[in-house]
């Protein structure tokens, strides 16, 4: 049951980073909650006695813990903290593309639409 407890934790890491409309859809992403707290139970659920269970359960609870604490206080950012709000003109800046190319918005000038994207979370 322990190896349970530790694939459940390992598949709510895969589930989280492997799935991307969690990262930029959900403010809360719930089924990462749910593997995670299955990963706790498994552990108490677990019949082995001893210091590996232990082990087991207070190192699948903090990851639980301090996965919830970063997805709800760090990964956000205040709104004061935004530089553009809407309605602001977006500021010039340049990137690097997939294609290692440089981009910038002032090569849109003249266009008739562009879209952003800004995503939450610290990737």
């Amino acid at each position: 049951m322990l190896l349970v407890s530790i694939a459940l934790l390992v598949a709510a890491f895969a589930l989280y980073t492997l799935v991307a409309a969690l990262l930029i859809y959900w403010t809360q992403p719930l089924p990462v909650y749910a593997l995670l707290l299955a990963s706790v139970a498994a552990a108490v659920a677990s019949r082995r006695r001893g210091i590996l269970r232990w082990i087991t359960i207070g190192a699948t609870g903090l990851v639980m813990v301090l996965f919830f604490a970063y997805v709800t206080f760090l990964s956000k950012l205040a709104p004061a903290d935004l530089a553009v709000r809407a309605g602001d003109r977006l500021p010039d800046f340049t990137l690097r593309t997939s294609a290692n190319e440089s981009f910038s918005p002032s090569a849109l000038k003249g266009k008739t639409a562009a879209l952003y994207v800004f995503y939450r979370g610290h990737w």
